[in-house]
């Protein structure tokens, strides 16, 4: 079971990265697979954040090289 969101550093799609939450064990498993719905958004949405701290740093690094750093999409996995 994991919980993914693709994390993009400018609109032309790359560099691209994936963020994931995966459980490694049985009980990490059981706990994943038995969030509500809201929870599993909740989980994404906190997943999302954290990604985008993380943009934030990589833009830098990027900046840093000569490389532009326009703007960060998030898409949606499961």
């Amino acid at each position: 079971m994991d919980i993914t969101r693709d994390v993009f550093l400018t609109d032309a799609r790359t560099p691209y990265f994936t963020f994931t939450l995966t459980s490694r064990d049985l009980e990490a498993h059981s706990i994943l697979s038995s969030l509500t719905p809201d929870e599993h958004e909740q989980v994404a949405d906190a997943l999302t954040a954290a990604a985008s701290a993380v943009v934030d740093v990589l833009r830098t690094a990027q900046s840093r090289e000569g490389g532009s750093a326009e703007t960060a999409s998030f898409g949606c996995g499961t």
